[in-house]
């Protein structure tokens, strides 16, 4: 084995000698007979270790065992073991010798290898196999044992007497200690060669420990060997306790102690003091705690050496809870403290102040702790100051699996507060240890409210908006814990706008899952609606909207726009108009149309509406005049269910048209609009579109130009006809009539009458029942299966309805008697649509509008009250929404009269009228003949005298004719 290849080679390698009459390297004698080593490094190795010299006469039940140095081999070792052959005439040994590395082969591994079962046994002769394996350094140290302990005392005066000299070659004899055992301890403490040998002058005299250094062999003149034994007098006697103590310590853990050169050993005696009196007397020392002038100095050099650092990293572990606290608080007092001890002593506060014990001496040394947690200059530095806080709160973590959520989060609070993480170390600290979204979100909620917890709670923050999507099972622990932390919009109110909207998304997406365009689940968002529902007075709730509309249907969306009107255009409302339209379709009843049309004015009102969008839904199912007309009533086609068909196709006209229905019917429809329009009649008997397109093409102030065309193409008796039916008239006008007080319509002669002409086709209404299964009524939306817009998502199901009773002249059809209706106030929204806005109803009794008729006596005005019953019944223009509107205008009528009645009382006041014009002219032409002008006398005479004739008078003729 070459050096370079021995330098390079970490195997231990072995080689035999004995007595033989052939070895391996040619000659007879005492020769290597088997080795691992080459042709080559044999013969080097051969010559290194001649073992005729090594040892003398070997005591036959002792071993010569030990560790040699050779000079020439720099970080070369061998260890050796010399056994006497007991067969032998001629008093001749075996020598096995381990060659390796310095660093692998000491001297306390080979006292530890005594006991080793690959020392072959002492013979004679060759091998029958001379080549022996390399072996491992691991095996050997497994191998290791410990020979025995030994004095204390012997110890001690024996590393006095090679301290005190350490270049003498020194032989102890005498020890009363096991001499292996006595060389392990040697070897704990001193890096020197050791050999524990026979005696060579007599085999009754106990065994020698041979120390020197770096000897290739022991063939030394014996004039340079000192015999010494424990019993002599030992030198340093002024620092016997010191070395005492250090030999104490090390046989207390030899295995854990690292030996030194003799003159480093020398030289850190004087340090010992220190460690005898601990450490925490000694930093007291050097923090000035008690303690000035010399000894605060020397302390402080012994704690930047390297002995002190090494002994301090041990001795820091024995430091209490109240000592710990003490060097905190004055930590800061020496300035130039080396880093190490800092480091020391945070690994040391970090596994007292963290655990889950909470008591008021741990907050204490949390405070003072944080004195050694500063803003270093560097990340690395940060990084390496909270390490021991991050492996500590791990380890605690692991063990405490039965933990609640809260106890774990007090734990990451201590941690936060004793090494003052920031936000991003909280994340990275909560990101290391995994802790679920579900557990954040109950913390983030626990420590909100405190402003000193807002960088704690950032950090929570920050590592669930970090969270990859987790399982099924998780969303369901998140989404409960959303709903019971309200969204943790107390703590989204510290963000920024921006942060605070991703973080909701991550929150949302955690517990709901990523949004899906048209693929939204529609129980998912369902149950989003209702906890969204629960938190839509918070100030941030307007501002979220547009976040959590990712995770909503369109119905959901619709359902939170009209239970908080406030949020205006902040939700989305994509696709309503084509949802609304399917639930126009999917109407069961035309109250249940008008509702949805309810809110479809509402949408337009606040501009959520896509008026564009609608029109083209309108076009695509003709303004739903299929399913309006399968509500009308066969038997009264303008009653309540007929006038309800009017209004609904007036508004939708309205609503298609691009503008806002009139408050007041203020204004009308345009002519070109209303002529696109009559091109969508599809059913004209009954004309509900055409009465429609009268309503929103006249005015409350009268007929305009297009609603008077429109009511020339009905025929006189169906104009009559119209014309006796108030609430109609009441809803769309009455017909035109004449200035002579004939009907217009005598005069057109030639127009058809009804069922002739008609203005578009000549298709028949569908029939009253109308198929789920028509096209008409199919669901667009199938998916979408949510409750009914009307119904309020917080219903009060123990409250009992309220019902008031209006009078019904036509009948009982839909009351309990013959003169009233019931109708319940039972949920919100419930009322028709177009009955105005909404009052404040009493809980307490019903309200009654009219007694009964059987308790009213029949006068000659009881028409015009039935009449105003009726239109107080129903009234759909009164009011759509329940915003503040106009008081209504309403003219002067009397709906009981007739329209002959109406002409006669025109007519007489006609007649008064030219009556009062002729007396007005017979006044003032009685004036007229009296005045002065014509010749009247206007002296002061009695009347009684007649005026004397006058030849100027004018004659009886000419005042006559003037006359």
């Amino acid at each position: 084995m070459s050096t370079t290849r021995g330098e390079r080679d970490q195997r231990i390698h072995q080689v035999v000698f004995r007595w033989t009459d052939q070895h391996l390297l040619g000659g007879r004698g005492i020769g290597p007979v088997g080795t691992s080593l080459g042709q080559r490094d044999l013969a080097w190795w051969s010559g290194l270790l001649d073992n005729g010299d090594l040892v003398g006469l070997l005591h036959p039940d002792r071993p010569a065992l030990g560790l040699l140095r050779p000079q020439s081999r720099p970080g070369m070792a061998v260890i050796v073991r010399a056994d006497a052959v007991p067969t032998s005439s001629r008093g001749s040994h075996q020598l096995h010798a381990l060659v390796g590395t310095a660093d692998v082969l000491t001297a306390r591994l080979a006292f530890g290898l005594r006991d080793w079962d690959g020392w072959l046994p002492p013979a004679d002769g060759s091998l029958a196999d001379p080549q022996l394996p390399a072996l491992d350094p691991a095996d050997l140290e497994a191998a290791s044992t410990l020979p025995g302990r030994a004095d204390p005392q012997e110890v001690a005066a024996l590393l006095r007497h090679v301290l005190r000299h350490p270049d003498y070659h020194f032989h102890f004899a005498g020890a009363a200690s096991d001499p292996y055992a006595l060389g392990h301890a040697l070897a704990s403490l001193l890096d020197v060669s050791l050999i524990v040998e026979g005696d060579v002058q007599a085999a009754a005299v106990q065994p020698r420990i041979a120390v020197t250094v770096e000897k290739t062999h022991l063939r030394i003149p014996p004039a340079h060997w000192y015999r010494k034994s424990p019993a002599s007098r030992a030198p340093l006697e002024d620092w016997a306790e010191d070395i005492g103590y250090l030999v104490e310590q090390v046989l207390a853990a030899p295995s854990q102690a690292t030996p030194r050169r003799p003159q480093e050993l020398l030289q850190s005696l004087s340090h010992l003091r220190y460690q005898r009196q601990g450490l925490y007397r000694l930093l007291r020392q050097a923090l000035r705690i008690d303690t000035q002038g010399e000894e605060v100095a020397k302390a402080r050099r012994y704690l930047a050496q390297d002995d002190g650092l090494r002994w301090a990293q041990g001795e820091f572990t024995t430091l209490s809870l109240s000592e710990t606290t003490e060097l905190c608080r004055f930590w800061r007092d020496w300035p130039s403290m080396p880093e190490q001890l800092t480091a020391f002593l945070r690994s040391r506060v970090a596994s007292l102040a963290l655990d889950w014990e909470d008591t008021p001496e741990l907050d204490s040394l949390r405070a003072a702790g944080q004195r050694l947690f500063t803003s270093p200059s560097s990340a690395h530095k940060r990084s390496e100051q909270i390490r021991p806080v991050f492996d500590r709160i791990a380890r605690l973590w692991q063990e405490g699996q039965g933990r609640s959520t809260i106890d774990r989060g007090v734990l990451l609070w201590h941690a936060r507060q004793l090494a003052d993480l920031s936000a991003t170390e909280v994340q990275a600290l909560v990101e290391k240890l995994e802790v679920p979204a579900a557990h954040l979100i109950v913390l983030a909620a626990h420590y909100t409210g405190d402003p000193g917890t807002r960088e704690f709670r950032r950090g929570l923050l920050g590592a669930l908006q970090q969270c990859a999507t987790a399982t099924q099972d998780h969303q369901e622990a998140v989404r409960a814990e959303l709903q019971e932390n309200g969204f943790l919009l107390e703590a989204l109110a510290d963000e920024t706008a921006e942060r605070r909207r991703e973080l909701f998304g991550s929150l949302l997406v955690l517990g709901y899952g990523p949004p899906q365009a048209g693929q939204t689940d529609p129980q998912l968002s369902r149950q989003l609606e209702q906890e969204l529902t629960r938190v839509g007075g918070h100030p941030l709730f307007h501002s979220l909207l547009p976040i959590a509309a990712r995770h909503l249907t369109i119905a959901s969306r619709l359902r939170i726009w009209r239970e908080f009107p406030h949020v205006g255009n902040a939700l989305p409302l994509d696709g309503a108009s084509t949802y609304l339209a399917g639930r126009l379709l999917r109407a069961q009843t035309v109250e249940e149309f008008l509702q949805t049309l309810r809110l479809l004015f509402d949408l337009r009102c606040t501009g959520a509406l896509q008026v564009h969008e609608f029109q083209q839904v309108c076009q695509e199912h003709e303004y739903f005049q299929e399913k309006l007309y399968a509500f009308r009533d066969t038997k009264d086609p303008y009653g309540e269910a007929g006038l309800d068909i009017i209004f609904a196709l007036a508004e939708l006209m309205w609503l298609a048209s691009g503008e806002m229905p009139p408050e007041d019917r203020e204004r009308a429809l345009s002519e070109k609009k209303v002529r696109e329009l009559e091109r969508e009649e599809r059913f004209p008997d009954p004309p509900y579109f055409r009465l429609a397109l009268i309503r929103v093409s006249a005015t409350h102030w009268g007929h305009t130009a297009t609603s008077e065309r429109l009511w020339n193409s009905f025929p006189l008796h169906l104009s009559e006809h119209f014309r006796r039916h108030p609430g109609l008239v009441q809803l769309v006008g009455a017909p035109p009539v004449a200035e002579t007080g004939r009907r217009w319509g005598a005069r057109r002669k030639l127009w058809p009458r009804a069922g002739e002409e008609s203005t578009r086709n000549t298709s028949e209404a569908p029939s009253l029942p109308l198929d789920p299964s028509h096209p008409a009524v199919e669901d667009r939306d199938s998916e979408i299966k949510s409750q009914d817009l009307s119904e309020t998502p917080h219903r009060d199901a123990g409250r009992a309805a309220t019902t008031y009773r209006l009078p019904e002249p036509g009948g009982a059809a839909h009351g309990a008697d013959d003169n009233t209706t019931v109708v319940a106030d039972e949920e919100w929204d419930a009322e028709p649509y177009g009955t105005g806005p909404r009052q404040h109803r009493s809980d307490e009794a019903p309200l009654v509008f009219a007694p009964p008729a059987a308790a009213r006596k029949r006068t000659w005005l009881s028409p015009v009250v039935e009449g105003w019953h009726r239109l107080r019944r129903f009234r759909p223009w009164a009011g759509r929404t329940t915003r503040t509107r106009k008081p209504e205008k309403q003219s002067f009528t009397y709906p009981g009269l007739g329209p002959w009645a109406r002409t006669a009382l025109a007519v007489v006041a006609a007649v008064l009228i030219i009556l009062a014009v002729i007396a007005l002219i017979l006044y003032f032409s009685f004036r007229l003949l009296n005045s002065p002008v014509n010749g009247v006398p206007q002296s002061s005479q009695s009347v009684s005298a007649p005026p004397a004739p006058s030849p100027t008078s004018p004659s009886l003729s000419s005042e006559e004719t003037f006359r």
